[in-house]
């Protein structure tokens, strides 16, 4: 790789891998707070906003399906305008979002705020990855434990104190004091220094090995031949998995309580409401991205992600089962174990994932 190509931050910048990737991580933080918020709250609260339970999981799985189609109109714009302007407009749509959830009655508006998250969100994911690919292949996992650690913090502040908040002040109340902290993220989004030549934008061409910013029409054929890879398949494969338990888990965990505290008023922990007991407990998953995912990161740089993507989904299978088939304080040990496995899935998947963009 000549001068010319290698992939150097210019001297004037004091940008380091770390701090671009924990500045972008805060951003990101900021903006999850409704998405997670809707997890613990919006099953409890349906039917106040006009919204049957079966659209429930309509509406919270709306997001994951629109992403089909926006992430790759995210590639496509980081690729062609850089990361700091697209970031910077993700970051205004999910604050968008998160103010419909206070504005929104009924399902059409609500699904129409969950789309949009939809979009935010993979342009934030984007400009995570963006960062993290600054810091190069020996600190992939580090950093992708350090961004989502940051990030599921957000998610953890949201659940716990979402929870608290609903139980005491109501539903309004909560979403107000969300999307004012949403509203936080746009000016660090703004004042976050990118470096100005970073080898994620700069890729040798074949003929002449110049640098070339122009990025590629999105077509089916770019997948067809990424797919014809066994690690993308394995990848997508095992990533469409970890995805679909997780939100199946999550989606429910608030339903899931009720109905077992509701059979069993002992369980109640000394009047906590649902709402709050969720949120610990969904706290639980959330926070583990940040005291276990930094240190799964550096394991699975050191022995391999596919090695610990292995041990973590056995791990997490039979956790499965014990929540399914236990019962009582066993099963909310099952959840606990589960949650963790999750987010280490989650690091360790992501860390493989970066690893195969970085080729």
């Amino acid at each position: 790789m000549t001068s010319k190509t290698r992939a150097t931050a210019p001297a004037a910048s004091s940008t380091t891998p770390t701090h671009l990737v924990a500045t972008t991580a805060l951003v990101i933080a900021l903006c999850i707070l409704g998405d997670s918020l809707m997890y613990g709250i919006l099953p409890l609260e349906a039917v106040n906003l006009g919204i049957s339970l079966p659209l429930v999981g309509v509406l919270l799985s709306a997001n994951r399906l629109i992403r089909l189609i926006s992430n790759g109109w995210a590639s496509a714009i980081f690729a062609r305008f850089g990361p700091q302007w697209p970031l910077i407009g993700a970051t205004v749509v999910g604050l968008i979002s998160t103010l419909l959830y206070g504005i929104g009655w009924g399902f059409a508006l609500f699904l129409g705020a969950r789309m949009l998250w939809g979009i935010a969100w993979s342009g934030l994911r984007q400009g995570g990855y963006q960062a993290v690919w600054y810091g190069g292949q020996s600190t992939k996992g580090r950093l992708t434990g350090l961004l989502w650690g940051i990030v599921r913090l957000g998610s953890a502040t949201a659940v716990l104190g979402g929870g608290f908040l609903y139980d005491r002040y109501g539903y309004n109340t909560t979403i107000a004091v969300t999307a004012t902290l949403t509203a936080l993220a746009v000016p660090v989004a703004l004042w976050l220094q990118w470096p100005a030549a970073s080898h994620y934008a700069e890729k040798p061409s074949s003929s002449k090995g110049r640098a070339t910013t122009k990025p590629q029409p999105l077509q089916w054929s770019i997948w067809l031949d990424l797919l014809k890879t066994s690690l993308v398949r394995w990848l997508l494969g095992a990533g469409a998995i970890q995805q679909f338990l997780s939100g199946i888990v999550v989606s429910t965990t608030s339903i899931y309580l009720a109905e077992r505290l509701q059979a069993n008023e002992n369980a109640l922990l000394f009047g906590i409401g649902i709402a709050t007991i969720t949120g610990l407990l969904q706290g639980v998953r959330w926070l583990s991205d940040i005291t276990v995912g930094p240190t799964i990161g550096r394991i699975s740089d050191q022995f391999g992600q596919a090695r610990m993507a292995l041990l973590l989904s056995l791990t997490a299978f039979f956790a499965i089962i014990g929540l399914a088939t236990l019962t009582d304080f066993p099963a909310l040990l099952a959840l606990f174990l589960y949650f963790i496995c999750d987010s280490g899935l989650n690091v360790t998947l992501s860390a493989a994932a970066s690893g195969v963009a970085l080729h």
